[in-house]
């Protein structure tokens, strides 16, 4: 507990910092709906899907209403993993492992596909003799219908980033295989929790393709970030092919794409708005824009917000312009890397300050009507759900690695002295994903 006199004046210092905001708000400004409205402007490599005679503005539904709607796919499905976070130990050792699991919402004939997992290990160790080239799938009982996948982490030369290395390939190696195999057996849409395509790998490639920034990642194994990478696209591919979508579901973010695009577009633009904008990230200015008292207080009920659809074209990365996939070691099978740029739009579940960023490949999406159809989907299932779609929560879990789990495989490993910082050894570290 924080202590009685500091706590007094943390108090009056935030006391002091709402009358100066209480200020701020009474004075006339642009709203983050407004803003919104300036997505309609050329520019910024962000444009809105709508026909020509449409304004880009925030949509509110009374959740009673989706609830009527048609769902156009009964049956659903989710992809989520979970890892045990980095593991260390005495001699040097980091390993990293995880599990991916595929959940199931409806009345599906193929709910046995739950039953199978896609799961990894990846170790590193900074010396030569050290070699995990003898492990296979023959060394060891694996369950039926479960994969194991063990990975050697290429020697290199010291990096803080390390860990997040292990852990990072780890967990989207088994995320995005583990799609691409199920992506073949089922019959309605598959959502994956998180971005179409995963980061940290995404980023990796970014930085790799503009030639700056933290590329360390795709000079130390460039053929597990290609390899990654593969995966989900691969995995878009196939669902392109069954005429079946793919949704990300990001749910936090601290990216700002949409609102230097916003920027862009207004500073370029003969408008009376001043640029930069107060927001700090697009998280935070689509959850201003899609709040609205009505939903808590209005005479509807609950209401479910959202915008249209908004394509990205390209990505500006350290101050240069690039297709994300159009200069990487991926193949793509349909069209250039622009058909595979994600189309996205934002939603705020009822009653509720969840505010999510859905994704879908442009591939999928091409057709206006295609596009309301997974948008109703999604409305539907998030009126519903008041958070991410139950395919996913079914995916999170069984996927999910314990703290429990954790501590017995980590005691596994006999033969070295396993390492816990202090904030591990505190519990900071050990809630469960």
């Amino acid at each position: 507990m924080t202590d009685l006199g500091a706590y007094a004046a943390l108090e009056g210092m935030f006391t002091e910092l709402d009358h100066a905001v209480s200020e701020f708000e009474e004075e006339p400004r642009l709203t983050a709906e407004e803003a919104l409205g300036y997505f309609g402007l050329p520019g910024g490599f962000i444009e809105p899907l709508l026909p020509d005679d449409e304004e880009f503005g925030v949509i509110h539904e009374p959740t009673a209403d989706v609830y009527e709607w048609d769902d156009p796919w009964p049956v659903s499905y989710g992809i989520d993993g979970s890892t045990t976070r980095s593991l260390q130990f005495s001699n040097g050792l980091l390993a990293g492992a995880s599990v991916a699991k595929l959940g199931v919402s409806g009345d599906s004939e193929h709910a046995d596909l739950a039953n199978q997992a896609t799961t990894t290990l990846v170790a590193h160790l900074n010396e030569d003799e050290f070699s995990l080239g003898n492990i296979d799938n023959s060394s060891f009982d694996i369950p039926s219908g479960i994969e194991a996948h063990v990975f050697q982490f290429p020697q290199c030369e010291r990096t803080s980033r390390l860990e997040e290395y292990v852990v990072g390939v780890s967990r989207t190696y088994a995320e995005g295989l583990h799609a691409y195999e199920m992506a073949g057996e089922i019959d309605g849409p598959l959502f994956i929790d998180g971005p179409i395509y995963p980061n940290p790998a995404f980023g990796w490639m970014l930085f790799e393709q503009v030639g700056e920034g933290p590329r360390r990642m795709t000079k130390i194994w460039p053929e597990m970030v290609s390899d990654i990478l593969q995966n989900y696209i691969n995995t878009v591919e196939v669902m392109y092919r069954r005429n079946l979508p793919v949704v990300g579901i990001t749910k936090t973010s601290g990216s700002a794409v949409a609102l230097e695009a916003l920027e862009t577009k207004i500073g370029d633009a003969d408008v009376d708005v001043s640029v930069p904008l107060p927001w700090t990230n697009d998280h935070q200015l689509f959850d201003d824009a899609l709040f609205t008292m009505e939903d808590k207080h209005g005479d509807r009920g609950s209401l479910i917000s959202y915008t249209p659809w908004l394509r990205q074209i390209k990505q500006t990365v350290r101050g240069n312009q690039v297709v994300p996939f159009e200069t990487f070691d991926v193949e793509l099978e349909h069209g250039d890397a622009s058909e595979y740029q994600r189309v996205f739009f934002y939603v705020r579940t009822p009653m509720t300050d969840n505010v999510m960023r859905i994704e879908v490949p442009y591939l999928l999406v091409k057709d206006a009507d295609r596009r309301d159809q997974i948008q109703r989907k999604v409305l539907v299932e998030l009126a519903q759900q008041q958070k991410e779609p139950r395919a996913i929560t079914h995916a999170d879990e069984m996927a999910r690695i314990t703290r429990g789990d954790r501590n017995k495989l980590r005691q596994i490993l006999g033969s070295v002295r396993a390492l816990e910082d202090y904030n591990e050894k505190r519990g900071f570290r050990d809630m469960e994903d």
